[in-house]
């Protein structure tokens, strides 16, 4: 009988946090709020600070309660899941080598941030009397960590992963990951945090989790998941199963199942059905990432009690100023420029959902004085600000393209004194080594192709052995690929207008746009358009109405790849350069355009807009 009052609150929890998130996901999406401040928001409202604390029996309803009172251990533990898969899925698309190829650089700075903000409250506090060693190192360890989950949904939703700041992001996140996974048992026996042989049993534990990674990447899963391959189904429940196996192990060495989710992501990383397998495991990922979101606005209170508002005051600067200036300052020194530097900073200021889990620890410890490390007020806080972190980070993340080309802008300004370039170059020698680009005077009647994925990549190499091609994309890797091929490539954001001139826009022929943000398409188009009125612009597009409105803002021809592809593409692209007249390219665009009203039409019936 107990057991099936459990089975039904389970059941009931799992039924009003899905609901709750789709209803509020779908009223602040037509307020256009991110999805993410839509799932807390619903946690608040079925929560004990809203339906869960309303007694319904007194107001005359045949049921006591519609809302959640209080998180138990199995919603706790299908939250703990959605970090876990969110990591498992980063894992899968994570490629080792070339997170590594950042250099020990993005190491030694993320290990020099977290100290940084560990030290700084130290400071800021312990002299005051504010707090004392154990809560200060306490505090400055949850608040050193940044969201992995946010910041890689924030980067998926905005096609961001590959991009080199991306990247940089990602790195960060993953150094940070590994360290937490050796401070939390740390912090869990601070009284005795000095003994050697606690250090050992958790690097022991570390190293046998990342060796059976190495061992059934290498000997199991190469033949498995070929054979899995040849079933859908089956290759679906084989990425499930490896999962959970991680998860299971992680728990067994008494280590956070989101490092084991990320681990055995990892050892799916290097086979060929990847890719594959993360678009199997998407809608999963998403169901426990939801519940994770909403379960974060359930636990949220606001008795602070007696809290000193010093204090409080201290952690939110350090969160939204000290912790974005340090990773601003570190990621410039690393020598990625301003405008990554401003980003990095921006995006990473929000504290880890770890957080959670670091602020319980410290509820639940016991430190030399014979009380808990912190007191309910300073848990209460904590779990506060760590949730408005995260809230907020969405709409950072929208304004951190603007500010960031507030600061270059302001950046470049700077005098060209001779010790003012030396400086300038160290703070760029990353982007600087990222280009090979012939000199200006070169450069006459060219083809500026931007974005170099497979219609853009594939149209490149055709290309250049006859024509003066140079290429413009974000992705590191595919740069220098480009690079070592002996093409003309250069890293760079369509964001950024200092690319116009490095490309020499004014002077070039073709603009051939191939990127997959349809807004930053049609913003580096007009932005071409200004400073050259003669160019020709070919570009692509996912969707019909997309087409139409890059045809309204000057495109001279767009092509959709699923439609019509790369060979296509290269054939108008030819056409052009060898008639230099556009009419050359339009003998289907009656057609055509007919066919993109009629299906863009069919978009906006069917809701596909977006």
């Amino acid at each position: 009988m107990a057991a099936e009052i459990l089975s039904m609150a389970l059941f009931w929890d799992i039924a009003l946090i899905v609901i709750a998130a789709a209803l509020m996901s779908a009223l602040l999406k037509a307020l256009k709020q991110p999805s993410l401040f839509a799932y807390i928001v619903a946690g608040i409202i079925v929560g004990p600070l809203v339906l869960g604390s309303v007694d319904f029996n007194a107001l005359g309803m045949p049921f006591k309660t519609i809302g959640i009172h209080a998180m138990t251990p199995e919603t706790t533990l299908l939250s703990e899941l959605g970090v876990a898969f969110l990591l498992f899925s980063v894992g899968v698309e994570t490629s080792i080598k070339k997170l590594f190829s950042l250099g020990k650089d993005v190491l030694i700075g993320t290990i020099a941030q977290v100290a940084a903000i560990i030290g700084a409250i130290f400071l800021l506090t312990v002299p005051l009397g504010l707090l004392s060693a154990e809560q200060a190192i306490f505090v400055g360890t949850i608040l050193a960590f940044s969201s992995t989950m946010i910041v890689v949904k924030i980067l998926s939703d905005k096609k961001e992963i590959n991009t080199l700041k991306g990247r940089i992001m990602i790195a960060v996140l993953l150094i940070q990951d590994f360290l937490v996974v050796l401070l939390l048992p740390l912090l869990a026996n601070i009284s005795s945090f000095g003994e050697p042989s606690i250090l050992i049993n958790i690097l022991s534990k570390s190293v046998l989790l990342i060796l059976s990674a190495i061992v059934l990447n290498k000997i199991v899963f190469p033949p498995l998941f070929k054979k899995a391959a040849e079933e859908q189904e089956l290759l679906f429940l084989s990425g499930i199963a490896t999962a959970f196996f991680f998860i299971g192990l992680s728990v067994i060495l008494e280590m956070p199942i989101a490092i084991g989710g990320f681990i055995g992501g990892i050892a799916l990383s290097t086979l060929p059905y990847n890719i594959e397998i993360f678009s199997k495991m998407r809608a999963l990922r998403d169901f426990f990432v939801t519940i994770f979101f909403v379960t974060l606005g359930i636990q949220l209170n606001f008795h602070f009690g007696t809290l000193n508002p010093l204090l409080m005051l201290i952690i939110l600067l350090t969160i939204f100023a000290i912790k974005p200036l340090v990773l601003f300052i570190l990621t410039l020194l690393s020598g990625y420029g301003t405008k990554i530097s401003t980003e990095t900073g921006m995006m990473l200021g929000q504290v880890s959902e770890f957080g959670f889990v670091l602020a319980g620890i410290g509820l639940t410890t016991v430190g030399m004085n014979g009380e808990p490390i912190f007191s309910h007020e300073l848990f209460s806080f904590i779990i506060a600000v760590v949730a408005l972190s995260m809230i907020i980070t969405p709409y950072i993340a929208n304004s951190s393209s603007r500010l960031s080309a507030f600061v270059h802008s302001h950046a470049k300004k700077v005098p060209n004194h001779k010790k003012f370039s030396k400086l300038k170059k160290y703070f760029n020698r990353q982007i600087d080594s990222l280009e090979k680009l012939p000199n200006k005077w070169e450069l006459k009647n060219h083809i500026i192709i931007v974005g170099s994925g497979m219609t853009g990549g594939t149209l490149a190499k055709a290309l250049h052995p006859y024509k003066q091609v140079l290429v413009l994309d974000s992705n590191p890797e595919t740069v220098r690929n480009g690079i070592r091929e002996g093409m003309n490539y250069a890293y760079g954001d369509p964001d950024n207008d200092e690319m116009l001139e490095k490309i020499d826009i004014k002077d070039a022929k073709l603009l051939v746009l191939a990127i997959p943000t349809h807004e930053k398409e049609v913003r580096f188009m007009e932005e071409a358009k200004k400073a050259n009125k003669k160019i020709v612009v070919f570009a692509t597009a996912h969707h019909f109405y997309e087409a139409l409105d890059l045809y309204k803002k000057g495109a001279d021809l767009v092509l959709m790849p699923y439609i019509m592809g790369s060979n296509a593409f290269l054939e108008n692209v030819s056409k052009y350069m060898e008639t230099g007249k556009i009419e050359q390219t339009r003998g289907i665009m009656d057609e055509y355009m007919r066919y993109l009203e009629e299906k863009a039409e069919e978009e906006r019936k069917t809701g596909q807009m977006h």
